[in-house]
């Protein structure tokens, strides 16, 4: 069964949220003692252990509960350094790390001088247990944060099944990308009269007789330097470069996308250049407001469904004839 994403991660809490649930579970620690000193220390000796041991082992799940990001494959690891940066994710689980040891250290270390202490020194040490604790779960606060934000990034992310060709849809932002996906498959992308609304790769299916494919729908790509595109179209070329058994090129010859076709043109060349190994067939979009392709292009309608599945089956006898019908460049982590 194919996953909704490939990305299955833990719930994170922020700092506040992680102290709530440490200090609570500390407060239902019951102990036991031949008198009342030696329950009063066994009691905070429990308070302590339960908070510093929620504390180390929530963290642990965390980092634990995000991939090996060394071992991701080309395309899902290019994709989280595009969404998340890979280095600074990085950095904000090593945090994560070193905050688990140093609530492991301060717990071994209070419950030793609680397990001495006597009298009022027993609460003292208890709270002072407690602020340290709280002092390190503050100071991993903004990698908390941070995680939050990339949980919700990567859970966006597709998972693109490694035995299953892809058609990956590509061209200028508005050309109806996201309506032609929704019109050739199962795939619900959001779609809307402006540019840049996909804001990530999506992912369809549709069957030719026996047979299922992929389709994916990427943000549009502008025609300039590598260099100077943004987060969305590095998404697109990431898809393009790692996952393409086929490309399906869009182009608005009524240029009602916002974009002159001659730089639509200049980036459909590139898409060829980058990529020359991988079929290509380029479609003219939005025939139903009567504007024509050009020779050797063809005309669709993702909103009268005219053409969608005939330069579907096009691009698939070209990919077949290549024998790259069965061979994806993807894999699944």
């Amino acid at each position: 069964m194919i996953r909704a994403t490939v990305f299955e991660l833990p719930s994170i809490l922020t700092a506040e949220s992680l102290l709530d649930k440490a200090f609570g579970r500390a407060s239902k620690a019951t102990a036991a003692g031949p008198d009342r000193a030696a329950r009063a220390r066994n009691l905070a000796i429990a308070r302590v252990r339960g908070a510093g041991d929620a504390i180390a082992s929530t963290l642990r799940g965390y980092v634990k509960g995000f991939p090996s990001l060394d071992r991701l494959p080309p395309f899902y690891r290019e994709l989280v350094d595009v969404l998340v940066d890979l280095g600074r994710l990085k950095k904000h689980l090593a945090a994560l790390d070193w905050a688990a040891d140093k609530a492991r250290d301060i717990t071994r270390n209070y419950r030793r001088q609680i397990g001495r202490a006597a009298g009022n020194a027993v609460g003292e040490l208890r709270r002072e247990a407690y602020g340290r604790l709280s002092s390190v779960v503050k100071q991993i606060a903004p990698d908390l944060d941070a995680l939050v934000a990339a949980r919700m990034a990567l859970r966006r992310i597709p998972e693109v099944d490694p035995a299953i060709p892809t058609i990956v849809v590509a061209g200028y932002p508005n050309v109806g990308k996201s309506s032609f996906v929704r019109a050739a498959s199962t795939g619900r992308p959001k779609v809307a009269d402006y540019p840049f609304t996909t804001k990530g790769v999506s992912l369809g299916h549709f069957d030719r007789g026996v047979h299922r494919f992929q389709i994916l729908d990427t943000p549009g790509l502008l025609d300039r330097p590598m260099d100077k595109r943004n987060k969305m179209e590095r998404q697109a070329i990431a898809a393009l470069a790692h996952l393409a058994n086929g490309v399906l090129f869009l182009l608005d010859p009524t240029e009602t996308c916002g974009y002159p076709l001659d730089a639509q043109r200049r980036l459909l060349e590139e898409v060829r250049t980058l990529f020359p190994d991988v079929p290509i067939v380029v479609a003219a979009t939005k025939s139903d407001l009567g504007e024509g392709p050009r020779s050797g292009e063809f005309r669709v309608s993702a909103m009268t469904g005219s053409g969608v599945r005939e330069v579907l089956d096009l691009l698939l006898e070209q990919v077949t004839n290549r024998g790259l019908a069965t061979a994806p460049r993807a894999a699944a982590p």
